[in-house]
């Protein structure tokens, strides 16, 4: 408990012994205590319901935060994906360049143009495809890390929140049995 909800108790326990040694007849000590109980009760409702609200907004901004660098990751595999083709149209246009020079070098010497471009050719393509696989896996990675991250931040949130409205649940019910059980004293 923290501090504040001890002061609020032995404000309550203060109040009681106070009504209870009072120089008064049962009637208005019982009517004092079923009015101070229902005030007590009140304010734990709407404490919990501050705590309650309070605790919903944190989730809220929380799946906000997690939405947002989930899109920004997604954008940032985008743009790793477009830079990837890009490198490997750009790896095109230079095998294509390769291929120009390499025709004309055939005209003077068929064989030799012939195998050099036979042992060029694949072994470009392959880096290439090599380099679109391996930027491929990085952005999936990261996205599936990013959403692991996001949904453990969310589930954590989560399970603060509950614990959070069961503790405040909790002290509410024990505040109104504590002043029943006053007020039933108070009776005898």
């Amino acid at each position: 408990m923290n501090k504040f909800m001890y002061f609020v108790l032995g404000g309550a326990m203060g109040a009681v012994g106070a009504l209870l040694l009072a120089p008064r007849t049962g009637e208005e000590t019982r009517n004092m205590v079923a009015d101070y109980a229902g005030n007590v009760a009140n304010d734990a409702q709407a404490m919990g319901a501050k705590a309650s609200e309070a605790i919903q907004n944190g989730v809220h901004q929380a799946t906000e935060k997690g939405q947002a660098a989930l899109n920004n990751l997604q954008h940032a595999a985008g743009n790793a994906t477009t830079a990837a083709a890009d490198k490997n149209d750009e790896l095109r246009a230079k095998i294509e360049a390769a291929r120009d020079r390499i025709a004309a070098q055939v005209k003077q010497n068929a064989e030799q143009s012939a195998q050099a471009v036979q042992d060029a050719a694949p072994g470009i393509a392959d880096k290439a495809k090599g380099a679109v696989d391996k930027a491929k896996s990085a952005a999936t990675n990261a996205i599936g890390s990013a959403a692991d991250a996001v949904k453990g931040a969310v589930d954590k949130t989560k399970d603060a929140a509950q614990k959070g409205a069961e503790e405040v649940a909790d002290k509410t019910k024990d505040a109104a049995d504590k002043a029943k059980d006053a007020a039933d004293k108070a009776d005898k």
